[in-house]
């Protein structure tokens, strides 16, 4: 089977789950919000980062990533110049912060897991190191956030800033350093593996309960600036990773990673924080939803030149 159709049957199954979710949360069940809430605690906070302590235990080799510390940078690299392709296009099409925050909070760690784990295994040094290159991304999140919608009269969640996926990714990095792995019993490491195992579900679910709250009762829908977001985030974002790919022949897994940051949808965290502040919920969640939905077709797409131009 090509990587195009692997790929195309992982991002639709991921989809299909958050279908699942939007029809459930379709019925009649009470109290949505905090049954939500509930979910993401249970998928980001709890799950997630036993996935991530199981995932670097097992499969991070210092030895063979030798420079393994270099990922972050990456990252940071990384950001910096989605920042000013966000803004660019931002100000070029005369867009407004939800446009902006949309291109430039990406959904960098589940879409792109789901992927690694549908194409290469649970079991990859491809997931550990992604998980070692997104290690300061949740904290920047819930730094940069309040100050770009203006919620200044927020305090700062400090313990945000060092959230339960930064210090499972720190643990697992300083148990794999000094040998401690090798003591880990086995019991502990199938506990940690079956609770890390309902993470992506989870919170495939959750997108597919926030999609249904945002988008019910909505009327305006804005299919211009809907359809010019997506040609931006789907295809002109990944293009240049691409490009800069091949320019520069970064090397695997880190070219791999570059691309599946530059090809995924927006984070889905971002309507319901823009909602918070006041903006135009409704809005992100259509540009969202128009990238998810085209992403079934541009994920594999991008795959498949990586692969074949790339790799």
């Amino acid at each position: 089977m090509s990587i195009f159709a692997r790929a195309f049957e992982v991002v639709a199954a991921q989809l299909g789950i958050a279908v699942v979710g939007f029809l459930v949360f379709r019925s009649r069940i009470q109290d949505k919000e905090s049954i939500l809430k509930f979910l993401s605690t249970l998928g980001i906070d709890l799950a997630l980062p036993f996935f991530i302590f199981t995932a670097i235990i097992n499969n991070f080799d210092p030895v063979r990533y030798s420079r393994w510390y270099i990922y972050p940078l990456w990252w940071l690299g990384l950001t910096g110049a989605l920042l000013l392709l966000s803004l660019l296009v931002t100000l070029v099409s005369r867009s407004n912060r939800e446009f902006f925050l949309s291109l430039f909070f990406q959904n960098g760690i589940f879409f792109p897991l789901a992927l690694m784990t549908g194409l290469y295994g649970g079991d990859s040094a491809e997931v550990a190191m992604l998980f070692i290159f997104m290690m300061f991304y949740p904290s920047f999140f819930f730094l940069a956030i309040p100050a770009i919608l203006g919620l200044k009269q927020q305090k700062t969640r400090w313990h945000r800033l060092l959230s339960p996926v930064f210090l499972a990714t720190v643990l697992a990095i300083l148990f794999k350093l000094s040998g401690l792995d090798v003591y880990l019993p086995g019991f502990l490491r199938s506990t940690f593996s079956a609770v890390g195992s309902i993470s992506t579900p989870v919170i495939f679910l959750i997108l597919g309960g926030n999609i249904y709250l945002d988008l019910v009762g909505s009327r305006k829908f804005s299919p211009g600036k809907v359809l010019w977001f997506v040609l931006v985030k789907n295809f002109v974002f990944p293009a240049v990773g691409l490009l800069a790919i091949k320019l520069f022949n970064f090397p695997q897994p880190l070219s791999l990673i570059l691309l599946l940051q530059l090809a995924v949808p927006p984070l889905t965290i971002v309507p319901v924080l823009v909602g918070r502040a006041g903006g135009n919920r409704a809005f992100v969640n259509q540009l969202f939803v128009a990238s998810a939905a085209v992403s079934i077709v541009s994920l594999p797409l991008f795959l498949y030149l990586y692969q074949k131009f790339c790799s």
